[in-house]
């Protein structure tokens, strides 16, 4: 089937309906024979779908049908015809039927729109013609209308020219799958027509392609543009369009090394198995091998999908490994689970107490378990919240045992103006005691959001991006060996041996840490900061030169005396503002999972809840042993230290214990987080899950 896309359309006032009894809407005029101005054959609105909808200006709130069939009178088209659709809201499949014989799919899109639909030669007929509307899924409610046919061909109408273009990999020649960009020299999105292929995925300025293909623009200058996720380079060319078609070849190089390590996505849907968005399986296998997604996590709503034969399909087999995963969907927070099996019940989405959610999701065979969106859909109505989560010490009023493996600190498609709010929620979980790895990723529903853009990397003995190891790699994921990316990759080591979720042990009061930052010549790491126990100890500005790749290796040696603590890493950089990378938040991560140093020698981690359990308890109820304390232990440790103490204090001792909270606030941020978490959490102040 042949793919088009659509031109801006202002808001307009349309007229009403009268009520519309059927699914069929019966056109009086007919078509003369071969005019060569355009004709409308229906000028209306209509709302098609199943719920009402109070925001389209102008539009019916309840819908008329799921569908629409018009029956109207023309003459047969001895040469290709244009339809002309006026559409808002596609998110879906929807055929577009002429005389029962399919000649497009409307084209999924969010703003009001006019689309354009060549009709191919000989799809009118003589006298009565039927034109139907027929969506996939019957709860995708869109706004169609004022119907227009031209009597001539689209590539005429608007007056289209053929580009012919190929993405291959400068070193080694073969061609590569990748993101296309379009835009005009005024840095406006363009409209793609005629694309000859079913193997490419289009939205507006958008196009992905499995190493080639052609399509139409309309005449005039572009900006065409190639990218394939943050490991490779960006390559850009200049084409004008006349008289004559364009024929142009994009190079891209690898720019990361990310050798040893495989870039996963544990976050990904697709409109057919979710139910929202716009992109389906099809367009989803392009997407991932065109952002250089290498261990491919389904995880569609309390669906399991498999996306192998959809894969194998389009012949995309070499460039990721699939997982079937699920996206458990609760009332009061979503989980990802993987691997599962395609055939398989879905664990059970409708339980609400999360011990019982993760039990069930491990009994269907998962080997991860990771909380999506800790903050969504906003800080104030998330889970953590509910839960009354205290941000200093990781404790909850609700006294809710978190079971879950892992926890995003990175979803690309959430909106997170801070970048190291999610990081101090976890921070608290550390110092807590719990173990729950960092994950990384996209969280994308559709073909324009990248998938991959969050993404998480995995330590792999095989560099091949088909057939990896998914047990071995969900293993890694689980014990804490990942590393965070949005568009910079980092890895560390701890006296030269140590990695993220080992246990180092420090035998002469200083650590050594060598923290390497790469990313594309498009991104810029600015600055890298080291983390003990959640408290920043050193940072240092990463060296980079502008358009070029970054590959600096920063060293750190640390002082470290008393207490363990665990070590994590954390890169920023400047946000991307380019068309390959639409993001919602203005900066670019990296971040590492802890390596657990072991400074008392015990040979064991001791979390600061660990710590602090140990040195509450040596001083035997002592009011002023423990404020002087207070005063000389690390603050991390000495937060856990006041969760300890808080409710077991009264009166006098109380009042002091307070007055002791407010100076030390004003000497460390930690203790200013204790004060309002605390607060926060006793109003919130939930009932025990049962």
């Amino acid at each position: 089937m042949k793919m088009y896309n659509c031109l801006s359309l202002a808001a307009a006032r349309v007229r009403s309906l009268s009520p519309v009894v059927s699914a069929v809407l019966l056109l009086a005029p007919t078509l003369a024979p071969a005019q060569p101005s355009p004709r409308t054959i229906d000028e209306a609105m209509h709302h098609l779908g199943d719920s009402e909808i109070k925001d389209w200006p102008g539009i019916a709130v309840k819908p008329e049908g799921t569908g629409l069939k018009m029956e109207f009178t023309a003459t047969a088209n001895a040469s290709p015809f244009t339809l002309r659709i006026r559409q808002r809201d596609v998110d879906g499949v929807w055929q577009l039927k002429l005389n029962e014989r399919k000649v497009g799919e409307l084209r999924r899109h969010q703003p009001d729109k006019e689309c354009y639909y060549e009709l191919p030669t000989g799809a009118l007929r003589d006298g009565a013609n039927s034109l139907e509307l027929i969506p996939d899924n019957k709860t995708d409610d869109v706004a169609v209308g004022n119907f227009v046919l031209h009597h001539e061909s689209l590539r005429s109408l608007l007056k289209l020219q053929r580009v012919t273009l190929r993405v291959i990999d400068g070193a080694a020649g073969g061609a590569l799958p990748a993101r296309i960009a379009i835009e005009s020299v005024e840095g406006k999105a363009a409209d793609i027509y005629l694309a000859d292929s079913e193997r490419v995925a289009i939205r507006e300025g958008l196009i992905y392609v499995p190493g080639g293909a052609q399509f139409e623009l309309a005449r005039g200058k572009y900006r065409i543009a190639a990218t394939r996720g943050m490991e490779w380079s960006r390559a850009e060319q200049l084409v004008e369009l006349a008289a004559e078609p364009a024929s142009l070849e994009l190079k891209l190089r690898r720019e990361v090394d990310t050798t040893g390590f495989v870039a996963a996505d544990t976050h990904i849907h697709t409109y057919t198995f979710s139910g929202h968005g716009d992109a389906t399986v099809e367009e989803r296998m392009l997407s991932l091998a065109g952002e250089g997604v290498e261990l491919a996590v389904a995880t569609d709503h309390n669906h399991n999908t498999d996306y192998q034969p959809y894969q194998a399909k389009l012949g995309l087999n070499e460039f990721f490994t699939p997982v079937t995963g699920n996206e458990i969907t609760t009332e009061n927070g979503h989980f990802n689970g993987f691997p599962l099996k395609p055939g398989d019940e879905v664990p059970p989405y409708q339980e609400t107490n999360w011990v019982k959610v993760v039990e069930g999701i491990r009994m269907k065979g998962a080997r991860v378990v990771i909380l999506n969106h800790p903050r969504w859909p906003k800080i104030e109505e998330s889970p953590f919240s509910n839960f009354g989560l205290n941000r200093a010490t990781g404790d909850r009023a609700s006294g809710t045992p978190f079971t879950f493996d892992a926890m995003e600190l990175v979803n690309s498609t959430v909106d997170t103006p801070d970048p190291l709010y999610l990081f101090t929620d976890w921070f608290a979980l550390l110092n807590a005691g719990e173990k729950i790895s960092a994950v990384g990723s996209s969280d994308s529903h559709s073909v324009g959001d990248p998938v991959g853009q969050g993404r998480t990397y995995l330590p792999s003995r095989s560099d091949s991006a088909a057939g990896l190891n998914v047990a071995e790699l969900a293993d890694s994921l689980r014990m804490g060996r990942a590393a965070v990316s949005l568009g910079i990759f980092a890895s560390v080591q701890v006296n030269e041996r140590f990695a993220p979720g080992d246990l180092a042990l420090i035998a002469d009061g200083k650590v050594n840490v060598r923290l390497r930052v790469a990313a594309p010549g498009w991104v810029r790491p600015r600055k890298a900061v080291v983390f003990l126990n959640g408290a920043s100890v050193a940072e240092q500005d990463v060296p980079n030169e502008p358009g070029k790749p970054t590959d600096s290796t920063l060293s750190f040696v640390l002082p470290i005396r008393g207490v363990d603590a665990h070590l994590v890493c954390i890169v920023l950089g400047d946000p991307v503002k380019h068309a390959g990378w639409k993001t919602l938040n203005d900066y670019t991560l990296a971040a590492t999972n802890p390596v657990f140093l072991d400074v008392n020698g015990d040979g064991k981690y001791n979390s600061p809840r660990e710590s602090a359990q140990r040195i509450y308890g040596s001083l035997g109820g002592d009011v002023d042993a423990l404020m002087n304390t207070l005063e000389i232990v690390p603050a991390p440790v000495g937060v856990q230290i006041l969760a300890l103490a808080h409710d077991r204090f009264q009166g006098l001792d109380l009042a002091r214990l307070n007055e002791a909270i407010k100076r030390l606030a004003e000497l460390n941020p930690a203790f200013v987080l204790y004060q309002s978490s605390r607060a926060a959490a006793l109003k919130a102040a939930p009932a025990p899950a049962k």
